[in-house]
């Protein structure tokens, strides 16, 4: 059998609080002006700035640091900071707000994705900057400063792009920093020449899809026209057939067939021809269309009168109600059927 008083010994082992923990890579007692701490911790989830206070020189790279504590602040009397291969997604913003001594920053291959805009506002005496390897959109126009002379950025035309102007510029306006480009394999290039040579012709690849695609746009806008305008004229012609019957009234009133000539007259005006057919109660719709019945019938053709115009009389409902179609041949002159004959 164990000891009895061995669960107890082990449950104030895990309850003992645990003592504070020292920053992530140790810092010796007596730490010299110039520390290198590089590659002494694997994983830094949040760096304590505190005991870095009297360096010159300063190496903090490989550790695996993912953040700054909020209040790091770097000390006018250091020179060069080191922190380099790390995991640090942002900085405090005022991390540099003292740092007027400082001559080296060395940020490379982090995870930095915004630094803000006057971030280096203070660093005045800045001669070398090094950003590539980081997911930066652009670098903030503070980073300039006069005393600046090399600036390493990533080959990205988003964040070379944004610093053009303040690399391009000519003495005496400016003084003209190195301004180098890193790209994946650690080869550089002129940030200039990369974005002359790389981010224009993609510009101008840009710039031809987008006429390629305003091109057929207009194209099927047009389209669209033509095919709109000969579906309503096809509309038309079908509406517009060679004759179209009124309905019939009331007993012994006119029924109208209405039938648009292919030609008009000679001043342009439409001249519609009319033919007039009057039913009996007892004569199907067949009789208007020159249909004789079987049986012998009667017929009574009074004299024509004396106007221009001729009127046929049946024995189809009133005798006074006239059977007439008013009919324009092709040259002028009128036509007048009789029923049946």
């Amino acid at each position: 059998m164990g000891h009895p008083a061995a669960p107890l010994v082990l449950l104030v082992l895990v309850l003992r609080p645990s003592s504070p923990s020292s920053p992530c890579p140790a810092v010796p007692p007596d730490a010299p002006a110039e520390l290198d701490l590089s590659n002494r911790s694997h994983q830094c989830s949040e760096l304590d700035w505190g005991p870095f206070q009297r360096q010159r020189r300063l190496v903090l790279s490989r550790n695996g640091i993912a953040a700054l504590s909020p209040s790091s602040r770097v000390g006018p009397g250091l020179e060069e900071l080191d922190l380099s291969h790390n995991l640090l997604r942002e900085l405090p913003g005022t991390f540099l707000s003292g740092a007027r001594g400082l001559r080296s920053l060395q940020l490379q291959h982090n995870l930095l994705r915004e630094l803000p805009r006057g971030f280096f506002a203070n660093a005045t005496a800045l001669v070398t900057l090094r950003l590539e390897g980081n997911p930066l959109p652009a670098v903030p126009p503070s980073a300039f400063q006069p005393s600046l002379r090399l600036l390493a950025l990533p080959c990205r035309c988003d964040v070379v792009g944004s610093v053009l102007a303040p690399c391009a510029c000519s003495p005496p306006n400016c003084t003209v920093p190195r301004c180098r480009c890193v790209l994946a394999h650690r080869d550089t290039l002129d940030a200039t020449e990369f974005h002359a040579r790389e981010c224009r012709r993609d510009a101008r690849l840009v710039a031809g899809l987008a006429g390629a695609a305003g091109g057929v746009a207009l194209l099927l806008l047009v389209a669209g026209v033509v095919g709109y305008r000969r579906r309503k004229a096809a509309t038309g012609t079908a509406g517009a057939g060679w004759g179209k019957w009124e309905p019939a009234g009331a007993h012994g009133q006119s029924r109208y067939l209405s039938r648009d000539p292919e030609t008009g007259p000679a001043d342009g005006t439409a001249a519609p021809d009319y033919e007039n057919v009057f039913v009996s109660p007892c004569t199907g719709p067949a009789a208007a269309r020159d249909w004789a019945p079987a049986w012998p019938e009667q017929r009574h053709s009074p004299p024509s009168p004396e106007e221009d115009g001729d009127y046929f009389l049946g024995d189809a409902g009133d005798p006074d109600q006239p059977i007439y179609a008013n009919t324009q041949s092709p040259d002028g002159d009128s036509i007048y059927i009789t029923p049946g004959q």
